[in-house]
Parts: C-alpha cells; sequence; structure tokens
C-alpha cells in the first residue's frame, strides 16, 4: 500500500458499535486517537476480521491524521495478494477497532459480510479498486465479524496465492543462480584463454630466439672459416650481435652505388664484418697442413675494428 495514500477510517457522529452500544466521536476525540498514536510504542496491525490475538498481520498502520472531523490512516508492508483481494471485491468494508479506553487503536481489520458500523465514510483503495470503510470498538473477549466458512475461504486464496508467490521468487532465485554460474564460467574460459595466449607468445618468442641465436652462430662461423673473425672474438661478436638485434627499427644507410638500403643495425654490423679483408692466420682450418705451424702470436684488435664500423 501507498504509504502516502491516507483512508478515512471515522468521521464525527453517534453510531452503534457491534455489540449494541452507541459510541458519539466528537473532532476532540478523532484527534486525541491520531496523537495518541505511536507505532514505536504499540503498532496496530492490518488483520482479516477481528481476531482477539490481532494476528497474523497483513500490514502495519503507519500514521493517523485528524482533518475536518475526519480519521485517516496510512498502511504499509501490506502484501500484493491481500492488494488483490480487496481489488477483487471480497472485502467491501476496513474496519477500525479501539481498544476499551476508546482512544488507543488496537487493529484495522479487513471485513467481508459484515456491514459497517459507520456510514457516509469515504471509499478506500487498498489497491486500485474502492472499498467501504466501518469503525468498531473494541471490547474484551470481541469476536470476528466473518463466519467461520468465510474465514476458511479466504485463508485457503491467501494461502495457494502466497505458494504461487514462493514458487516464483524460487524460480527467479534458480535463474539468478544459473546467470551467475554461467558468468563465473566465462570468466574462467577467459582466463584460461588468455593464459594460453600469453604462454604461446612466450614459446614463439624463445622458439624465435633460438632461430636467432642459431643465425647468428652460422655466421660468426663463417666469419671466422672465411679469416675475417678471430676465434677468440666470437663471443663478443655474438653478444653485440644479440645487443644489436634489440632495435628492429630499420635505419637508413647509403650502399656503395648511391643509393640508399633500409636494414637493421645488427644486418649492418654482420655485412661490415663480412665485407673485412681475410686475414689468413686467422682463418679457422679444422684439418690443416702438416707444413702449418702455430698462428702467430699478434692478433688483430677487435675494438679498433669495431669502432672503424
Amino acid at each position: 500500500m501507498d504509504n502516502e495514500k491516507w483512508i478515512e477510517i471515522a468521521r464525527t457522529g453517534t453510531f452503534t458499535d457491534t455489540h449494541g452500544r452507541e459510541k458519539t466521536f466528537t473532532r476532540q476525540d478523532l484527534d486525541a486517537i491520531a496523537r495518541a498514536y505511536d507505532p514505536k510504542k504499540r503498532d496496530a496491525p492490518l488483520v482479516f476480521g477481528h481476531p482477539a490475538l490481532n494476528a497474523p498481520a497483513y500490514g502495519w498502520a503507519e500514521k493517523l491524521k485528524s482533518e475536518n472531523g475526519r480519521l485517516f490512516a496510512t498502511f504499509a508492508q501490506v502484501p500484493g495478494e491481500v492488494r488483490e483481494i480487496v481489488r477483487k471485491g471480497h472485502y467491501r468494508h476496513v474496519s477500525m477497532s479501539l481498544m476499551p479506553d476508546g482512544v488507543t487503536l488496537r487493529h484495522v481489520g479487513l471485513l467481508g459480510a459484515a456491514q459497517p458500523a459507520i456510514d457516509g465514510l469515504a471509499p478506500v483503495e487498498l489497491a486500485s479498486g474502492e472499498d467501504c470503510i466501518t469503525v468498531d470498538f473494541a471490547a474484551e473477549n470481541q469476536g470476528d465479524h466473518m463466519t467461520v466458512e468465510e474465514l476458511q475461504k479466504q485463508v485457503t486464496v491467501l494461502t495457494a496465492q502466497l505458494e504461487s508467490a514462493k514458487k516464483e521468487l524460487d524460480a527467479a532465485k534458480s535463474a539468478g543462480e544459473k546467470a551467475e554460474r554461467a558468468r563465473t564460467d566465462a570468466e574462467k574460459g577467459k582466463e584460461e584463454a588468455e593464459k594460453k595466449a600469453e604462454k604461446a607468445t612466450a614459446d614463439f618468442a624463445a622458439y624465435r630466439e633460438d632461430v636467432e641465436k642459431e643465425r647468428r652462430e652460422r655466421r660468426v662461423t663463417a666469419l671466422i672459416e672465411a679469416g675475417k673473425v678471430r676465434p677468440a672474438e666470437k663471443a663478443g661478436v655474438l653478444n653485440f650481435a644479440a645487443a644489436l638485434s634489440k632495435t628492429e627499427t630499420p635505419i637508413e644507410f647509403a650502399a656503395g652505388d648511391g643509393k640508399t638500403e633500409s636494414i637493421t643495425l645488427e644486418e649492418r654490423y654482420w655485412r661490415e664484418l663480412e665485407e673485412r679483408p681475410a686475414d689468413s692466420r686467422f682463418a679457422d682450418f679444422t684439418a690443416p697442413p702438416a707444413h702449418t705451424g702455430n698462428p702467430p702470436a699478434d692478433s688483430v684488435n677487435f675494438t679498433d675494428v669495431t669502432s672503424k664500423l
């Protein structure tokens, strides 16, 4: 129920309660009822009929106010099933019950066939329909206005509607759990795919590095065999070429014919080495002639050679 929908539950005048007793309401009486109501101390439930124990509750009176000789109330926590029953006209009256002091609100009861003790009140809407409102006056051991058969029918209807609502809630919860599992599975699949992609990238980089090492090994071996690089220079040449390979951006170099050529620093370095004049003193002979003696002690300074590149 809309918490700000004010429902008229009493007006000034003299009326006869359900026990045949006359009760007169003045503006001061209605003002006193409104002022006395404090849901923090004692909240009045919305019930079916007028049960002695005021249970179960199908909503709670939230606020009362008195205006122009009429008493109004707002309600909170009214289930949708109750709104629907009122909308369909199963309950045509809403009755206010007071404690014996005539000031304290005991409860507000939804009535079926029972007639209101107060006539001439404005219609009330629990949902979207019209409903009459009446007032009852509480007394000790007060009975219910509805018959047992009427109450049993309404309890059966409410039970069925509550079960239906529970099934809908369970279905929605199950669907939500399935969606959450699907989302979790998707996230796990994404993480696995990312890990596989990272591993593939790392494996390719390692494979490429192995290929490049083998390529450099072949080129420096060829240079040694050609007498253009000393065997002692092999490690330095390989390390320097590997360092140059980190810069993969091609650079423009002037060729011998006057044209420019775009090659990497590493390739330029290899070409510079390959363009060196061969020195037989540094040649690597796997099977040297018998008359060949030990190689001369003097050698080419690798730092001086590379500085000229």
